[in-house]
């Protein structure tokens, strides 16, 4: 990652001027092999050809063709969008471009291909799905002052499981950590919707006697992402799927995190939400694994670049460093299902890939920790239930809201946040290695704040 700086400081200067210049060819920017590689619609502008320059004095800088630019896209993609809510038509589930400026990507529930995308006046590759079916499921005090480190340990506690199993023995996670957050609160955290209309799978251990990954109940599991400010108030980054911020949310313990409140406006098509955390919030991301109790400080945000090698910092399987940003940045329009049982049509998020080589058991399968404490796909005398009850995929339900960092660079020290996780691409036909994410550029502008750093945190 810190080899990539120089360049992810390039691309973003890049695109930053182009984007500043109204009919500019532009299609986008991406790390290509240690190279800056640009993509441009017809002959570069003298201007345009002067800042390349200076940023290919300081790093390797590549000119490509494309077919398209990416406000001819972007257009395109707009006026798609127009026509399928004007026909109330909800199959297309998610849209983008990348950026090469190749064209337009749809991904469509069944096999009708609708007149919108029929239509369009550039090229639209199409990919096929059934849309997601969200199970409805059935659901059920301040949190304690942060201790010095390291921290006592956790007691054993039980909870109830809907219908699947009266009580359930969950393991002995350290207090604080991410299992069991105190305050001031920090980012990285586990966070069940207590409003929530059904549960998200997102939480597992094993069933006494059997050893069958089961969920722990039926609840909405997410993560808390990062802390901002709003003018001097405090505020923590979420999911909207998870819940907005006049939901109660709480941790596995049962001690309620944020004071609900409706005083916070919500974008519903940002696909973030903003909560007020109960006791404030510090300057931390938890890292490690889901029982972690130590974290690293946030030193700063800025927008994602096709092709950076990024980290993930989810509460259900702990950090995840195996992930890039994808081809599509800030430009892919989808359906969010959120924990009320409905979905969200969600704007400008960004593509991230993800990939796990070296597991212990199966070489593609991520080991990670249940709430029993013990571990998902990592003992042989397991493997036959775990491979029926453990995810093969590296991020699961209960990481959505993680934040997406990078390690800070330069005087900068901690970690630099990219945005957010919001979306696991989990329809059938779809890459479920592949998520959506919401960038730091995004959420600053629909939301006007910045992000809580060492910098500007109050004692």
């Amino acid at each position: 990652m810190a080899s990539e700086e120089p360049l992810v400081q390039a691309a973003l200067r890049i695109r930053q001027a182009a984007q500043a210049t109204k009919g500019s060819g532009f299609a986008g920017v991406a790390l290509r092999k240690g190279t800056v590689t640009v993509y441009w619609k017809g002959p570069l502008p003298s201007a345009s050809r002067k800042m390349i320059d200076q940023e290919a004095a300081k790093v390797p800088v590549a000119v490509r063709p494309a077919a398209h630019s990416a406000q001819e896209l972007s257009r395109a993609a707009d006026e798609i969008g127009r026509k399928l809510r004007a026909a109330g038509d909800r199959s297309v589930v998610s849209i983008g471009y990348p950026v090469t400026g190749a064209g337009i990507t749809a991904t469509v529930a069944g096999t009708k291909t609708p007149t919108a995308l029929a239509d369009a006046q550039v090229p639209v590759t199409l990919a096929r799905t059934a849309t997601k079916i969200v199970k409805p499921a059935s659901q059920s005090t301040a949190p304690r002052p942060r201790a010095g480190s390291p921290a006592v340990p956790g007691t054993a506690r039980t909870t109830g499981a809907g219908d699947r199993v009266s009580a359930l023995a969950l393991g002995n996670w350290p207090n604080p950590s991410r299992q069991d957050d105190a305050v001031p609160a920090w980012g990285g955290a586990h966070v069940i919707n207590s409003d929530a209309t059904g549960g998200n799978h997102g939480w597992k251990t094993r069933a006494a006697g059997t050893n069958e990954v089961i969920d722990v109940d039926n609840r909405y599991h997410c993560t808390s992402s990062f802390p901002v400010l709003f003018g001097t108030q405090e505020l923590m980054v979420g999911a909207l799927s998870c819940g907005g911020p006049h939901r109660t949310f709480v941790d596995p313990s049962g001690d309620v995190v944020n004071t609900p409140t409706t005083g916070i406006g919500v974008d519903a098509t940002s696909g973030v939400s903003l909560t007020i955390p109960k006791g404030g919030a510090e300057p931390y991301l938890y890292i490690d694994d889901p029982w972690s109790q130590t974290g690293w400080q946030i030193g700063g945000w800025e927008a994602p670049v096709a092709g950076q090698s990024v980290c993930i910092s989810g509460a259900e399987r702990g950090v995840f460093c195996e992930a890039e940003i994808d081809d599509e940045v800030g430009t892919e329009t989808a359906y969010i299902p959120t924990s009320q049982g409905d979905s969200n049509e969600t704007h400008n998020m960004t593509n991230i890939s993800t990939h796990y080589h070296g597991g212990p058991i199966w070489d593609g399968r991520r080991p990670f920790k249940l709430a029993d404490g013990s571990e998902c796909n990592a003992y042989e005398y397991l493997k036959e239930v775990d491979e029926i009850g453990c995810s093969a995929v590296p991020l699961g339900p209960g990481d959505m809201g993680a934040a997406v960092f990078t390690l800070a660079a330069g005087t900068t020290t901690g970690v630099t946040i990219k945005g957010i996780l919001v979306h696991q691409h989990d329809g059938d036909g779809q890459n479920p290695y592949s998520y959506h994410m919401v960038g730091s550029d995004r959420i600053a502008a629909v939301y006007d704040v910045t992000p809580l750093t060492s910098r500007n945190d109050r004692p």
